[in-house]
């Protein structure tokens, strides 16, 4: 990231503008070219063909700007089959419908089909470093897309969710630790000498030991719906008659309200930052009170989250997040054939005419 500075750096450009510069492995600075749509390629169709319920688009190859994004995108693996000159002959951007992620990548034609795992799309802080992601999968070339959609959601997919599930959960337990160890964190009296009461880990006002939790409450933001959401797509019958489950069932609805509070707290800061416009002094104080209000807002809003269930449910429904991801429709035959009438069957069938009474004649021919 560079920012210009020429004569209309304060006038045209504003003293907040950056732009972004990419360079190839040699050092030299590349074209930053627009997103270009080309065609799509046959494989793209197959594979969305053989995968229902998931999205398969052709990524933007052009060099630069876009060979060193869909780099970026990779999550581990080793080192991507393309540089940020000479691009690939075909990459596809695969997402399923349980946030799997993957890329598709044929370096030459002719060459073997590459299916890799990337990063989910929503979270740049999800802990993935410590998470391991499924390993790539190698197609011959004369692979069938058939073969490769049954690989990728049979073989990747459940690793891919697995692995993401514990990155989240990896996050969501270190920003409420994070939490957790603030919560005792000495802050003297207004008026005292901090420098004869300072202790390690204190702080010197409630503001300072706010902005530090700032962080981790960001993390819990982010992460928490996800956890909520796979917990609540997981939990079954018996873990409601479980005590030690169903107790932090119990406490599930005040986590979730606690998330939405802070995700509003969230977008109104952003909403006020943006209407403070200028540099003066005056505006300078304006971000530093609404910082403080927000802050001080989201650590007495957090309160819930900093020993809350979502840590131990989730570790308690993980193993389950790798299984298939149900398919809408079969979840629906499969409840009405519990009520024991099909779907879409509505016709009511006829009994069975009763038996004429007894001693009554038959009418014959």
């Amino acid at each position: 990231m560079f920012k210009p500075c020429d004569t209309r750096t304060d006038t045209e450009l504003g003293e907040e503008t950056y732009v972004r510069v990419y360079f190839d492995e040699d050092g030299r600075a590349l074209p930053d070219r627009p997103h270009r749509s080309g065609p799509v390629p046959p494989l793209a169709a197959e594979l969305a063909e053989h995968l229902p319920g998931w999205s398969v688009q052709p990524c933007p190859l052009n060099p630069g700007r876009d060979l060193v994004e869909l780099s970026e995108r990779l999550w581990g693996g080793g080192p991507p089959p393309w540089d940020s000159v000479s691009a690939p002959h075909t990459a596809l951007a695969l997402a399923g419908p349980g946030g799997e992620r993957f890329l598709a990548v044929r370096p030459r034609p002719g060459h073997e089909l590459q299916v890799r795992s990337a990063l989910p799309d929503d979270d740049p802080d999800c802990r993935l470093g410590a998470v391991k992601p499924p390993h790539r999968i190698v197609f011959r070339a004369d692979a069938t897309p058939a073969t490769v959609a049954a690989d990728i959601r049979d073989r990747l997919a459940p690793g891919y969710r697995q692995a993401v599930w514990h990155a989240r959960t990896n996050a969501f337990t270190y920003a409420a630790e994070g939490l957790q160890q603030l919560s005792p964190a000495y802050i003297p009296e207004p008026g005292s000498s901090w420098g004869r009461h300072g202790e390690v880990g204190g702080f010197e006002s409630e503001a300072d030991r706010n902005r530090a939790a700032w962080r981790y409450i960001t993390t819990l933001t982010d992460q928490g719906p996800h956890l909520v959401a796979g917990i609540r797509a997981a939990i079954r019958l018996e873990d409601r008659l479980d005590p030690s489950v169903a107790a932090d069932l119990g406490r599930l609805p005040a986590t979730e309200y606690a998330l939405a509070r802070l995700a509003e707290v969230r977008q109104a800061w952003q909403g006020a930052m943006a209407a403070i416009v200028g540099t003066s002094p005056e505006a300078g104080r304006t971000r530093a009170r609404a910082e403080r209000l927000r802050n001080q807002e989201a650590w007495e809003t957090a309160a819930p989250l900093r020993d809350g269930p979502l840590p131990a449910l989730a570790a308690h429904v993980g193993p389950r997040i790798a299984l298939p991801v149900p398919d809408r429709e079969q979840q629906i035959k499969a409840a009405m054939a519990r009520t024991g009438r099909p779907r879409g069957d509505v016709s009511v069938t006829p009994a069975p005419p009763a038996p004429p009474p007894a001693g009554v004649p038959r009418r014959t021919r």
